[in-house]
């Protein structure tokens, strides 16, 4: 497999991961409504969508076919009983994803993507701590 076909591969599996991160995000938002967590659920989703968006055109950029596929991230959240445990997943989940950015990037990506890609690992440790902070006082 050609290391573009690598880069390729990874993307699409960023994107279906990210297409689960909004279901989460519906998931949190529908079944898990508190206030002090609501603004960081809509940023979530919009910071996930976004992503999705931005990997899809990553994708045409560096030559792939987008997946259309959706990750099972979104099976193992909605099958934990807890918040807890769901929050505690998904920032897992949001840490992975920034270790498969920088994977992404060192393969040698344009610069269009690679300033993406950057964004985007940003916008996932940002989400990271916002969470941390949620069930450190929890």
């Amino acid at each position: 497999m050609s290391e573009n076909q690598q880069l390729i591969d990874l993307l699409n599996a960023l994107l279906e991961a990210e297409r689960a991160g909004v279901e989460t995000a519906n998931h949190l938002q529908q079944n898990y409504q508190l206030e002090e967590l609501d603004a960081q659920y809509k940023q979530l989703k919009k910071d996930e969508a976004w992503s999705c968006a931005g990997l899809h055109k990553a994708i045409l950029r560096e030559g792939g076919v987008p997946s259309m596929q959706v990750g099972a991230f979104i099976d193992k959240i909605t099958a934990l009983e807890t918040l807890k445990e769901k929050l505690a997943l998904l920032i897992k989940g949001q840490a992975w994803v920034a270790r498969k950015i920088d994977v992404a990037i060192a393969y040698g990506t344009q610069p269009e993507t690679e300033a993406f890609l950057t964004e985007m690992k940003e916008k996932h440790d940002t989400n990271i701590g916002e969470l941390d902070k949620y069930l450190l006082q929890g």
